[in-house]
């Protein structure tokens, strides 16, 4: 008994602790324990950074493993022995009888997976229930175990390559963090003054999430690592049950069975991102991204415009003339001062449009209701206009922020960005990409393109796409 113990042992201790078969071409890493060489390499496969022993978690430095001839002579050795007790090993047929009936257990009843005795089978918890004979079902039952043990070591197998790609993870989550603030500061490059205070808020969320991901990678890591051992344990009782005699293997069947249903693998953490946590509104985003994705067709529309206004024939360039043009009947609400609004007109979204100012000493832009009385036109957002307004070296922005100053450079053309749903109007230098001011208030009314031009001024121009790249 002492030597069947021993040679027993000698057979754990010469198995690969991932594949649990016995060591082929077996491997040492640095923290001393053995594997097939296969299994190691696909353990490690694809790993960069961190390579971790799969039965202590050591972290080896560069995956680096040597070959151990000698171990791999011992495991040989091991199961030539395990097969040589196994051939002369005589299993003494092992007479169990039935406690209630004192006669022999030679019946395996399906249903209830108990070992019965020809009286058991006429008792009333077992009538109508599919019995076999014992041999037969032993057959029957080693078979649905042999399928149990391919089975649980192909999901050992995916376990172990869940666990190796979670160890990748981190390295890919570290490169998606740093592609995402390379595109936050890509973003932010052009308007970082005013968006500095985003732009940190926007990092703390990403590294929130960054801390939150890794702690729940960790513990799936972790708990794939407990399930992975659990599914080992599993299929080292399956294979020891296997070896079993008829009686012995089909006395704990039922429990095994209990057992080995109980085991469920859990989920596997995602790393993606939250996208919709650094979308920024339209307004807060790079210029070049607003420019591209809310670029409005705007033209000037003739039926507003002021008599001493000359609106060209494509309806893009707006110039003031001393001389008055003859229109005895005007359209209600037309201009009394040199004004001339634009189509389409602006009931919801995101529009955006730019104007060449050029170097005119007076001029004024922004949006104003569709019907505003004629005194409207030439006041404040009280009465229905929000407009910036350059009259000398200053601009004028009633309401706006922040508040407008003498600028050192005299911007040559305005973009002018309209969010109807968020309530905001922004005016920004294009050749410097830099903001001027935003009106925050409530549109809930259409809204139209504003233009003023004033005596003495050269013509404003509508930018079309080409125009103001």
């Amino acid at each position: 008994m002492a030597v069947k113990a021993t040679v027993t042992k000698l057979q754990v201790e010469a198995k690969c602790s991932i594949c649990l078969d016995s060591l082929k071409d077996p491997v040492t890493i640095e923290c001393g324990h053995n594997f097939c060489r296969s299994c190691i390499q696909q353990s490690w496969e694809n790993l960069q950074e961190r390579f971790p022993c799969p039965v202590c978690r050591y972290e080896c430095e560069e995956g680096h493993f040597r070959s151990n001839t000698q171990l791999g002579r011992v495991a040989e050795l091991a199961r030539r022995l395990g097969l040589g007790l196994s051939a002369k090993r005589k299993r003494p047929p092992v007479a169990t009888t039935c406690e209630k009936h004192n006669q022999v257990l030679s019946l395996f009843c399906e249903k209830d997976l108990e070992l019965l005795c020809v009286p058991c089978t006429r008792s009333p918890g077992h009538q109508g229930h599919f019995v076999r004979p014992l041999k037969e079902a032993a057959l029957r039952h080693r078979a649905k175990l042999r399928k149990s043990m391919d089975a649980l070591k192909r999901q050992v197998a995916e376990v172990q390559g869940i666990i190796s790609a979670h160890h990748r993870k981190p390295s890919e989550l570290k490169d998606k963090m740093a592609e995402k603030r390379q595109e936050l500061a890509a973003e932010y490059q052009l308007l970082r003054e005013f968006l500095e205070r985003s732009r940190r808020a926007a990092l703390a969320r990403l590294a929130e999430e960054e801390t939150d991901k890794r702690q729940k990678l960790g513990e799936n890591i972790t708990a794939f690592t407990n399930h992975h051992a659990a599914l080992r344990g599993l299929l080292a009782k399956l294979a020891r049950q296997e070896a079993m005699s008829e009686v012995e293997l089909l006395s704990q069947i039922k429990h095994f069975y209990e057992q080995s249903d109980g085991q469920i693998s859990p989920p596997v953490f995602a790393t993606d991102l939250r996208r919709e946590a650094y979308r920024f509104p339209p307004q807060y985003s790079a210029l070049q991204k607003i420019r591209k994705e809310f670029q409005a067709d705007v033209i000037l529309d003739p039926e507003t415009a002021h008599r001493n206004l000359v609106v060209s024939e494509d309806k893009t360039c707006v110039r003031f003339a001393k001389k008055k043009r003859g229109a005895p009947k005007r359209p209600p609400g037309s201009a009394v001062s040199p004004v001339v609004l634009g189509l389409p007109v602006f009931s919801s979204g995101r529009h955006f449009w730019e104007v060449d100012v050029g170097d005119k000493p007076e001029w004024a832009l922004g949006v104003c209701r569709t019907s505003p009385s004629r005194k409207a036109r030439r006041l404040s957002a009280q009465q229905g206009c929000w407009t910036i307004r350059l009259q000398g070296t200053s601009y004028e922005a009633p309401g706006a922020d922040p508040i407008c100053q003498v600028l050192d450079v005299r911007a040559r053309r305005i973009g002018v960005f309209l969010d109807h749903e968020l309530g905001e109007l922004s005016f920004y230098n294009m050749p410097e990409k830099s903001l001027i001011c935003t009106f925050r208030d409530t549109f809930s009314e259409p809204l139209q393109p504003y233009f003023y031009v004033g005596p003495g001024s050269e013509p404003l121009q509508i930018c079309k796409g080409t125009d103001s790249d």
